[in-house]
């Protein structure tokens, strides 16, 4: 068992006596807070505040104002007082409940801090509550309180209806005193100017003045008939019609008769005989003459018809402008006289739309003092209980079970803090120690905490083999950093870099000789038991081939794999890199396997590139490997993306 490990049982561990009496003191205190906190009781009752509503009927809406006013009432001084002493007078009476019930004295404030008024929202009802330690006294507390406000409500209410109905009584005696009058001065008002009748225009001076404006419109109408006619002669007389009085027009119609009579004989005749003929006829020769003296009257009796058509007309025309204007004057005069009437008719109007008023009021002050007299408001008052107080069977508060797990789960959490508080102030530094894996030692204090100088490099030197590699939980570096690294490295370091990023390890790297390698085919071979030949990337085939000696490491004398790491150590320095001891050639190797493995390379063809890896360490590797199959090194792109800008 390493040292430093303690050996003792886990139930005397130092951290589980510390739990444990922290634990058991906190849940105790606790626990003795919860459960000695005396239980409280909660009995409730419900009040309906208004008279419910007929069966028939429609319920009215909630009466806020009316439900936050009987909630003042109910937790007044008054209300409260008289609950008190007749609940002291039940407690005395009662033999059935606990003595400490019986002897239980409350005063006023207990009473206003153990009742409690709450409404229902949106409906007159409110429920009464009390809460204290007793149950027994609770709901006897709520029942007396409510037969207390019964009474006191019953009382009020009978109050008010004496009060109202008095109040009604003076009111309507008012109101009939002032509607006596009312009618007084409107009989009077109606005698002085005449007003007969209710209806506007019933009333002489208004009928006048309509009769008036019939008699005008239907005399303007007369005189435009007659000035119409007037035109129609004329133009008659002036395109020769023939236009006579009414009574000549018989005779005139004989007349033409007779003539047209005459001359169809005439025609006749002359059919039959000459004119010099008829001429020797006594009887035949008179024609002529009765048709020259017919025309000749027709003549004399059309033109003293239109004479007098023409006068008629022109008479009638006179006489119907004549009545307009008469007419127009007497509504003239009248105008003056209808106005003022109507004026006096509207004061009528708004007098007897006061009366009106006043007894329409008259009349609901009547029917209201009939419904409250006839309502027997006291043997029915506006409350109703809707349910009574009971014993309450349990308590309310407070919640045993939850606060106990509240207060156990505080003492656990208090004493996993005194577990911390105490591991903390009591903590030692412990030796470090390194880890070997796979032959290379990783210490935890950075190399320059742990050698200096030549110490680090030769330090270096004794731990490295050929196969160390660093497990796969490396820290990959990023293709910036890789970027800023072989930036900032000369020659050497550059070529150093690639050749750790094309597959060699940093051994193979110190041991590389310009003979192994082949610039025709762009390959290296390296290894001693297992020689492999690695495919050379751009870049690297570019730097060694420009550089000489070729590598540029190889002075003629064997490189240490120490000096190549203080290389590397001093390219990270001069980058900027941050913690530059991680930019080692397993961080660069690590982070060369992980780019081959993540385009797909099989893990079997790894080792022909970057040479053997213990089963261990290469099954790590399987993280970084996609989901699809795996390729071949031909399929896959040896440079790294960090390298490809420096071709």
């Amino acid at each position: 068992m390493p040292a430093g490990v303690d050996r003792r049982p886990w139930y005397r561990s130092r951290r589980f006596i510390i739990f444990s009496v922290v634990f058991l003191c906190s849940a105790g205190l606790g626990l003795s807070y919860v459960y000695h906190r005396p239980a409280q009781y909660r009995s409730t009752a419900t009040l309906l505040t208004v008279t419910p509503t007929a069966i028939d009927q429609h319920s009215g809406e909630a009466d806020v104002q009316h439900v936050v006013i009987q909630q003042h009432v109910l937790t007044g001084p008054e209300i409260l007082a008289e609950t008190l002493l007749r609940l002291d007078a039940t407690l005395q009476r009662l033999s059935d409940v606990p003595s400490v019930t019986l002897k239980s004295r409350l005063s006023l404030a207990d009473l206003r801090r153990m009742l409690g008024v709450q409404p229902v929202a949106g409906t007159n009802l409110v429920e009464l509550s009390a809460e204290g330690q007793d149950p027994y006294i609770l709901p006897l507390l709520i029942n007396t309180w409510i037969d207390v406000y019964l009474d006191a409500r019953a009382k009020q209410v009978e109050q008010n209806t004496g009060t109202t109905i008095l109040s009604l009584r003076r009111e309507l005696q008012d109101l009939n005193s002032k509607i006596t009058i009312k009618r007084s001065e409107l009989e009077g008002f109606r005698r002085i100017y005449d007003i007969t009748s209710l209806g506007r225009d019933e009333n002489e001076v208004l009928a006048r003045l309509k009769g008036l404006n019939a008699s005008l419109n239907k005399a303007q109408e007369e005189e435009v008939k007659a000035k119409a006619h007037l035109d129609a002669v004329r133009q008659a007389i002036a395109m020769g019609q023939p236009v006579v009085p009414d009574q000549d027009k018989r005779s005139m119609q004989l007349l033409e008769l007779r003539l047209q009579q005459l001359r169809e004989k005439l025609a006749e005749f002359d059919r039959r005989y000459t004119r010099d003929y008829l001429a020797k006829q006594p009887a035949l020769k008179v024609i002529p003459e009765q048709i020259q003296e017919l025309e000749a009257e027709i003549r004399k009796k059309r033109s003293r018809g239109q004479r007098i058509v023409a006068a008629e007309a022109q008479q009638d025309y006179a006489a119907a402008k004549q009545t307009v204007r008469a007419i127009r004057k007497q509504l003239d005069e009248h105008k003056q006289q209808a106005a003022e009437f109507s004026s006096r008719f509207a004061e009528h109007e708004a007098l007897l739309k006061e009366l009106e008023g006043l007894e329409e009021l008259s009349r609901l002050t009547q029917e209201r003092l009939v419904q409250i007299e006839t309502r027997d408001a006291v043997k029915y008052p506006q409350v109703k209980v809707v349910e009574r107080a009971f014993l309450p069977e349990r308590p309310f508060a407070p919640d045993y079970t939850r606060d106990a797990i509240i207060a156990v789960a505080g003492a656990v959490l208090f004493s996993l803090f005194w577990v911390w508080v105490v591991d903390y102030l009591t903590r030692r530094e412990q030796p470090q120690t390194s880890v070997n894996l796979t032959g290379i030692h990783m210490y935890q204090n950075p190399p320059g905490e742990m050698l200096g100088g030549r110490q680090h490099v030769q330090a270096l030197q004794q731990q490295y083999t050929p196969t160390a590699l660093e497990s796969p939980s490396l820290q990959e570096i990023s293709s910036i950093d890789l970027g800023r690294l072989f930036s900032a490295a000369n020659i050497q370091g550059k070529q150093l870099i690639a050749m750790l990023c094309n597959g060699l390890t940093l051994d193979e790297a110190a041991a590389l000789q310009s003979e192994q390698i082949d610039f025709a085919t762009a390959r290296i071979t390296v290894g001693s038991s297992r020689l492999r030949s690695i495919p050379m990337h751009a870049v690297s085939l570019r730097l060694l081939r420009e550089a000489s000696p070729c590598p540029a490491w190889n002075l003629g004398q064997p490189v240490a794999s120490g000096d190549l790491a203080a290389m590397l150590l001093c390219a990270a320095v001069d980058a900027g890199l941050t913690d530059p001891e991680h930019y080692d050639a397993d961080a660069l190797r690590h982070t060369y396997i992980v780019f081959l493995v993540r385009q797909g390379l099989r893990l079997a063809d790894l080792e022909a590139i970057v040479g053997y890896l213990p089963p261990t360490v290469l099954a790590g590797y399987h993280v970084y490997s996609p989901s699809s199959p795996g390729i071949g090194i031909d399929e896959v792109e040896l440079l790294h993306p960090a390298l490809a800008g420096f071709v």
